[in-house]
């Protein structure tokens, strides 16, 4: 057990420190990063869809155009550069390998390869667009993430007794909910107090951020949870040592990703 525990806090710690590095050196790391990322969810996305049944898409065809519409975005947001174009191509494409590819259920595999980019890219697209808007808005969102993460856990292996969504994920507790819940304000209020903030956001603006990520990120975070309860798997891949998955450790980021974006762009500013 003790040996289990070192390897995820090792692992942790050098996914932290690649995280915080890439955030702090945009564009060139930050969009390398998560170049990486669009492309190893969008991998392990596809090889679940696999454990459907009926489905049989081109899983490469569906990836490139997940990548594409992610640097599609990355150019626009950092070079100004439209090459949109390029996605609508492959979408395009999508539909026309069907036409070819002679398989049982067309409309599911189209409907799989594009929930993929919606799922997985735009999230990442979404990061992007905070990250050029200012990088203190992606750290926050990531600390108050962790910072909700391991709050939950700690309340809920300490006081949790009351069950909060057992159907989907029957370790949630209501006390690890309200535990994450305070982590998650903590974080708000230490950056709304003692972060040099040239994001000019004052303290109830910060805090109301922290609420709007750890909502819908847990919400992410039980969406995951439905998926492989559904697929019955226990994590969506083996990449990280004692972690799982790329979609394990982003699962949180993918459904707030897109909202908190909305929240900076149509709210705050």
């Amino acid at each position: 057990m003790f040996k289990n525990l070192l390897i995820r806090a090792l692992s942790g710690a050098v996914f932290i420190t690649l995280m915080i590095a890439a955030i702090l050196v945009p564009p060139y790391c930050f969009g390398g990063l998560f170049l990486v990322v669009t492309l190893l969810g969008l991998r392990e996305f596809y090889s679940l869809a696999d454990k459907m049944g009926s489905v049989d898409l081109d899983k490469w065809l569906a990836i490139v155009g997940g990548l594409v519409l992610y640097v599609s975005v990355f150019v626009d947001c950092f070079y100004s550069m439209n090459i949109y174009g390029l996605y609508v191509l492959c979408v395009v494409a999508i539909f026309i390998m069907e036409l070819f590819r002679k398989r049982i259920n067309p409309i599911k595999n189209i409907a799989i390869s594009l929930m993929g980019h919606f799922y997985i890219a735009l999230p990442m697209c979404a990061m992007t667009m905070i990250e050029r808007e200012h990088p203190i808005f992606v750290m926050a969102f990531f600390f108050m993430i962790w910072a909700s993460d391991t709050g939950a856990y700690l309340t809920g292996m300490c006081f949790g007794k009351h069950k909060m969504f057992e159907r989907v994920s029957p370790k949630k507790t209501w006390e690890g909910l309200f535990g994450g819940f305070v982590f998650a304000l903590l974080v708000g209020f230490i950056f709304g107090q003692f972060v040099d903030d040239s994001a000019s956001l004052d303290l109830f603006q910060w805090l109301a951020f922290s609420v709007v990520v750890f909502v819908f990120g847990t919400l992410g975070d039980l969406i995951e949870s439905l998926f492989k309860r559904t697929l019955n798997v226990k994590d969506s891949g083996a990449i990280m040592p004692g972690h799982g998955g790329v979609l394990d450790r982003f699962d949180s980021a993918l459904l707030a990703a897109p909202v908190v974006s909305v929240f900076i762009y149509y709210i705050l500013k």
